[in-house]
């Protein structure tokens, strides 16, 4: 077992939705980002699904990292992981709401937006771990804006989950799990290199009652 998979059944041991004592205000955060242009997430998919990059590859916003990167790889000859989009935007430079979730973070982001899923909008069954042989990176969610049902139902495997919005969580997203909204729902995804550094970032901010 390499050691990010050691990390990662460790991390499991708590849970599979592990509430963090990592928040921002999701309204203030928002407002933050009002001016910024969201593009279509996987423009290849007619979903009414928008993102808009807090990382990317080279620092710009809405590029390759809204894109299905398993289809762009195929397409281009390209081997990029979600690791590999570690640059913050100008959409982290302008949000100190998004600071407090991703700086905690900083030395292992990789892959991170937030997400933003118009009425009709959707995500599949599906797991995220498919194709590594070991576990590269781990999802921290955070919900800003109607992601609970009846608003959006994000399904985990056959269980509704119910978020407080701004808390971040941690969440093993290699099982299944799918999301439809009902209304305009927001939240943040972050991939997060999995290492004994990051996983004890996790470990140190256990939400407690």
């Amino acid at each position: 077992m390499v050691q990010g998979e050691m990390n990662y059944e460790r991390l499991l041991s708590f849970g599979d939705l592990i509430k963090l004592n990592i928040r921002c205000k999701p309204e203030a955060l928002l407002n933050e980002v009002k001016d910024f242009e969201w593009a279509r997430y996987n423009p290849r998919k007619n979903i009414k699904r928008y993102g808009l990059s807090i990382t990317s590859l080279d620092g710009k916003i809405n590029g390759i990292d809204l894109d299905s990167l398993y289809q762009y790889n195929e397409e281009h000859g390209t081997t990029y992981d979600e690791i590999d989009f570690n640059k913050t935007t100008n959409v982290y430079d302008m949000s100190e709401e998004i600071q407090k979730i991703v700086d905690p973070f900083i030395d292992h982001i990789g892959r991170s937006h937030i997400l933003n899923l118009r009425p009709g909008g959707f995500f599949p069954a599906h797991r995220d771990m498919r194709y590594s042989a070991s576990q590269l990176s781990c999802r921290i969610i955070v919900p800003l804006r109607n992601c609970n049902p009846p608003q959006m139902y994000f399904m985990y495997e056959d269980t509704p989950l119910q978020f407080e919005h701004g808390s971040a969580y941690f969440l093993n997203t290699n099982k299944f799990h799918s999301v439809f909204s009902m209304q305009d729902s927001y939240f943040i995804v972050l991939n997060v290199i999995c290492n004994k550094d990051s996983h004890k970032v996790i470990m140190d901010n256990l939400y407690i009652n």
